[in-house]
């Protein structure tokens, strides 16, 4: 599947994000950083190498995508803390849209998961700290 086909899908019964990689096609309508803690935890062989289309990327995903080893990656709207650590990352991406940073659901502050990497650089040492904030908001339901 082409960056177009791909892009043609965002939306489309509410995906938000596409991975494809040869015949493999992965799609998803989870928020946030879901799509991405689900795939490396399921496959995650699956996902190195792959294009990568995503409707919204933070840092957070952004560091997963790291973790992942994508090879390229196209987004309408990214979080000004995503560019700048894509720009250090050997990886292809474009975007259309720059924002400050991403939202909580809420919308009246920082993404809980974009806080929680804002000051790391490692990807690996981002993909650890994500887990246990993921583990602790869900302690609290």
């Amino acid at each position: 599947m082409n960056i177009e086909e791909m892009k043609s899908l965002l939306n489309k019964d509410d995906i938000v994000c596409i991975v494809s990689k040869g015949d493999l096609v992965l799609t998803s309508n989870l928020k946030g950083i879901r799509p991405w803690v689900k795939w490396l935890k399921e496959c995650p062989e699956e996902l190195e190498g792959a294009i990568v289309v995503d409707k919204v990327v933070g840092k957070a995903a952004a560091m997963l995508m790291i973790v992942s080893k994508i090879k390229s990656l196209y987004t309408p709207m990214m979080s000004e803390n995503a560019l700048q650590y894509l720009s250090d990352q050997k990886i292809d991406f474009n975007y259309d849209k720059t924002v400050p940073y991403i939202t909580n659901n809420e919308k009246n502050g920082l993404c809980p998961m974009e806080q929680t990497v804002i000051d790391v650089d490692d990807a690996q040492q981002g993909y650890q700290l994500l887990l246990n904030k993921i583990a602790e908001l869900m302690a609290k339901k």
